[in-house]
């Protein structure tokens, strides 16, 4: 649990340390430092041990260690982060240069030893604790066997994934196993339960079989509970614990042979459960005769279209789901349907909340005033469901590899019901907090990438939550996993979501807030400087943008490492952010100049600063200070507003820079770009003057006439803030773009069409184009043959075009197009090729033209149309 996050933060610290450039360690120091580096490597991987155990057995034991060993851990990284913080405070207080800073870690060699011993001890401890381990008692057969008698739960919402089931279980010369998939108490056991009991089932089969598999299974065991059901004499005469395979194998052959019969596995945790009783029963007698049903939380699928990936309600879908669980068939009376309705949406598709939810809503009062109570949380009914369901989803948290824990307990802290949660963002978080290591010879955005798909489609725990009319991915969290995430952060001292004054927050590791506004309470500001201040790592302000100071800086934090302050307003940025030198996140709002000390921070690897107001004097440049060149870990710079300096010195360079966003023009200089020779992501806005009405600089690209030096450039988004279109184009000098961009966003330019395939030329690599924002004009795009040769999305937004019309051989490997705002679009002339690849089209607020063309188009092509209209 928390101890491998721990683990993982501490080697990343050690790790920092000993490879600082800023950092000069005196003497032994590195000797000193490195065993206590060995040994965190060597506990990772006892721990990630427990990963081989089965999900049967009982880790209350192991899990009482974990917390042991993570305080070792953390109290050790505690000591060795305030021992060299106390060594460069005071060296930043000289007045000498700062771009070195000694540290002597000999005073520390007792506390590494005794450090190092101790983890020896808890390993060893650990392991055998893990080998000792025991097995969960598993359920009787009867209890496995038993269906419930008459279906009680309805069945809302899944009609269509029931008769998809049944009309592949009902398919003749098919044996192939079907799959129910998807996140705890979305229905599967409900829909399973149907299928089961369906009259063309029953007639279909003349046997059939239900048994609860769970995480405790014998194959034995399981094959017992089908015979019981399809030969109850046979079993009866079985003696008690004869779990001879081969003769229960016999019996059902000799039961089963000619005959058809559907067996369903619930709950099945392990494929190897489901592998071995099927391929039991997949003899040569048995073949064409068994048909296997199965449900599970995780990706169980044998073939591609042998199973139904459960998904939650839509909001009408729960509206008449609660309805129907709180006063029957007739629903809502009207003076409740309303607020029945918010309290279904509060529940958020997921059927066993929504259950759970009217379970309590029938002991309750039936009255306006009191379901209002229920909308405002003022009553306890969503926190008593949340309580109650948790014991169902623990599991489901409890038995996950030890690499993805910490990345989940971290996304419950975004806010329920509001926050998407975007990858590049979470990833940049968890990269700064050093909770990221790869495994599996995996770069570290592979790594995350893969993290995120297992709990997304694998284990069914978060939701992607990508729009079909966007080109990224976002995700989010269902309220009732990110109650059950909080709770337990909390608990193991992970993180904790600051909900009043009265929290108790002794010694947190990370603080989160939702209502900034908390933090302006001297009792709030008292309990965090008085408990956990002087240990705390982060603080998360997630919640709604304030537009006035608070005093978070001043509670005394020493060791922080991630300030995400983005949505809190600063008048000036505080002098006490300049003392934090572990600092490697720091986001905020602030229309003030940021002063030298800034490279104080020089362990800062993300630098986000926005501004509270975009109010520019004319003819007036801000810069960042030229001391921005000294941070030598910065990796990613986001200075709405501001640019980057030309350095003093020859050899200034920021070599680790992968992104700067929010740059204009002037930071595209030729001594700017070469000395960050690394970058990859770049974002440049661009403000048109309105008072230069006779300027003779009408080509907004010109400023990217040095663009071409940034080899290693994958991605360009380039936005012209007030565009005018006033100007008319008839010679453009293109700027020479990095052939190895692979995705491109353009905003504002005005240029005619025909630039655009220039454009598609000079990138080959191209796989991602977005035109926002007339980026270019005309009322035709009519797009060459052999153009856009690897591009795979393109989105078109706010356009005046009429006709798009690609020729035979261009966009081959295009799977996603996506326009929205092109009132006047008409045609989508899109020659007829039996090798496209297109998946998807996403028509927003286009024209009834475009949609009639559209549909015109998949009858050919077979795509899948999504149309949206706000009219």
């Amino acid at each position: 649990m928390a101890a491998y996050g721990a683990a993982t933060s501490l080697k990343n610290t050690i790790r920092r340390i000993l490879q600082s450039s800023r950092i000069l360690l005196v003497s032994h120091s590195p000797q000193i430092l490195q065993p206590a580096y060995d040994e965190v490597d060597r506990l990772q991987k006892v721990l990630q041990n427990l990963d081989d155990t089965g999900c049967s057995m009982i880790r209350t034991e192991v899990n009482a260690l974990d917390e042991l060993i993570k305080e070792a851990v953390w109290e050790f990284e505690d000591l060795l982060e305030s021992h060299i913080l106390h060594q460069i405070l005071p060296q930043l207080k000289s007045e000498r240069d700062h771009l070195s800073f000694s540290v002597d870690l000999q005073s520390l060699q007792h506390h590494v030893d005794c450090f190092v011993e101790m983890v020896e001890m808890m390993e060893l401890e650990y392991f055998i604790e893990m080998l000792s381990m025991p097995e969960e008692e598993g359920e009787s057969i009867p209890s496995r066997i038993d269906f419930g008698g008459m279906i009680k739960s309805e069945m809302v919402g899944l009609s269509h994934h029931f008769e998809k089931a049944r009309d592949y279980l009902l398919e003749e010369n098919n044996n192939l196993p079907y799959s129910i998939i998807g996140m705890a108490g979305v229905g599967k056991t409900t829909l399973a339960k149907h299928i089961f009991e369906d009259p063309s089932i029953r007639s279909h089969f003349e046997f059939r079989a239900w048994v609860k598999v769970g995480r405790k299974w014998e194959s034995d065991e399981l094959l017992r509970c089908v015979l019981a059901q399809v030969d109850p004499n046979a079993y009866q005469m079985l003696p008690q614990g004869d779990d001879d395979k081969e003769k229960l194998v016999e019996h059902l052959e000799e039961r089963l042979k000619g005959k058809k019969c559907l067996i369903v596995l619930d709950d099945v945790w392990d494929i190897k459960v489901a592998d071995r009783l099927m391929n039991c029963l997949r003899e040569e007698n048995f073949v064409g005769s068994i048909r296997f049903l199965l449900t599970s939380r995780q990706q169980i699928i044998h073939t591609d279209d042998g199973y139904v990936r459960v998904g939650l309600l839509n909001e009408k879908e729960s509206k008449e789901l609660l309805g129907k669980m709180v006063f029957g068939e007739e629903g809502f009376p009207a003076q409740l349907e309303e607020l029945g309705e918010e309290i279904a949406w509060k529940c958020e598709g997921l059927p066993l909340m929504i259950v759970t939810v009217a379970e309590l809503l029938i002991k309750a009062d039936k009255t306006p005033k009191y379901w209002t109570e229920v909308l405002k949380q003022r009553s306890s009914i969503f926190m008593d469901a949340y309580n109650q369901i948790s014991e169902v989803l623990f599991p489901s948290y409890d038995y996950l590899p030890q690499h993805l824990k910490m990345l989940f307990l971290y996304m419950g802290a975004f806010r329920p019901y509001i926050d998407m949660i975007r990858p590049s963002s979470l990833f940049d978080l968890l990269s700064a907090e050093g909770l990221l290591e790869p495994i599996e010879q995996k770069g570290s955005e592979d790594f995350f990438d893969i993290c995120l798909d297992k709990l997304s489609l694998e284990y069914h725990l978060i939701l992607d939550t990508t729009g079909s009319l966007s080109v990224f991915r976002a995700y989010r969290m269902h309220s009732s996993w990110q109650h059950l995430c909080k709770e337990e952060a909390s608990r193991i001292k992970f993180l904790h979501v600051l909900q009043s004054c009265d929290d108790v927050i002794k010694d947190q590791r990370r603080l989160c807030a939702h209502s900034t506004s908390l933090f302006g309470f001297k009792q709030v500001y008292d309990l965090i400087k008085s408990d956990c201040a002087s240990i705390v790592r982060s603080l998360l302000c997630f919640g709604h943008y304030h537009p006035y100071p608070v005093p978070i800086p001043a509670m005394g934090f020493k060791l922080f490492t991630v300030l995400y302050a983005h949505h809190v307003r600063f008048y000036h940025i505080p002098i006490e952010i300049f003392k934090l030198i572990f600092l490697r996140y720091l986001a905020l709002t602030c229309n003030g100049e940021l002063p030298p000390s800034i490279s104080n921070l020089f362990h800062l690897q993300f630098l986000i600063i926005k501004p509270h107001m975009y109010i520019k004097k004319r003819g007036v440049h801000f810069y960042m200070p030229v001391q921005i060149w000294d941070m030598q870990e910065l990796e990613h710079l986001d200075i709405w507003g501001r640019d980057l300096p030309t350095p003093n010195t020859d050899d200034a360079s920021l070599n680790k820079l992968t992104t700067l966003f929010g740059a204009s023009a002037n930071s595209c200089t030729r001594e700017v770009l070469k000395r960050i020779p690394n970058l990859m992501h770049l974002g440049i806005d661009v403000e048109l003057k309105p008072y230069d009405d006779d300027d003779d600089e009408t080509n907004p690209l010109s400023c990217l006439s040095y663009i071409s030096q940034l080899q290693n450039l994958d991605s360009l988004r380039y936005f012209i803030k007030n565009p005018e279109t006033k100007y008319e184009f008839n010679t453009i000098h293109l700027p020479m773009f990095p052939s190895s961009l692979t995705m491109l966003v353009l905003s504002g330019l005005g240029y005619p069409w025909k630039y655009m395939n220039d454009i598609g030329s000079l990138l080959p690599n191209l796989k991602i184009l977005e035109l926002e924002c007339y980026a270019f004009r005309g009322p035709e795009w009519e797009i060459e043959s052999g153009s856009f040769l690897k591009l795979y999305i393109l989105l078109i937004e706010d356009t005046d075009l009429v006709q798009w019309r690609p020729q035979r051989g261009s966009f081959p490997e295009l799977e996603i197009l996506i326009m929205k705002h092109c009132y006047k679009l008409q045609q989508l002339d899109w020659p007829y090729d039996d090798h496209s690849r297109i998946k998807r089209i996403g028509l927003g607020d286009c024209s009834p033209l475009a949609v009639a063309c559209a549909n015109e188009l998949k009858d050919k092509f077979s795509f899948e149309l999504v149309v949206e209209s706000s009219f």
